[in-house]
C-alpha cells in the first residue's frame, strides 16, 4: 500500500519506531519501501522457485487470493 501511493511512508514509520521494544511488527507485500527496511530488525525476500500456477493450475481462493 505504501508503494501504490495508499499509505504515505512519513505516517506509517512513527507508530512502528516509537512501539514498546518487546512488541514485534510484520509487514508483507513487495517492493519495500527504503526507508521501512532501514527501520526493521529483520528482513526477508522471497522469490518463487516452483509454482502450480506455471503448469496451468489456476489461483486458488484462500491460498493466492
Amino acid at each position: 500500500v505504501i508503494d501504490y501511493g495508499f499509505l504515505n511512508i512519513d505516517e506509517v514509520l512513527p507508530p512502528i519506531l516509537s512501539r514498546p521494544r518487546h512488541q514485534h511488527v510484520v509487514v508483507t507485500g513487495r517492493h519495500a519501501h527504503p526507508r521501512l527496511i532501514e527501520a526493521a530488525d529483520t528482513v526477508t525476500e522471497m522469490r518463487k522457485v516452483k509454482h502450480a500456477f506455471d503448469e496451468g493450475v489456476p489461483a486458488v481462493k484462500g491460498i493466492e487470493f
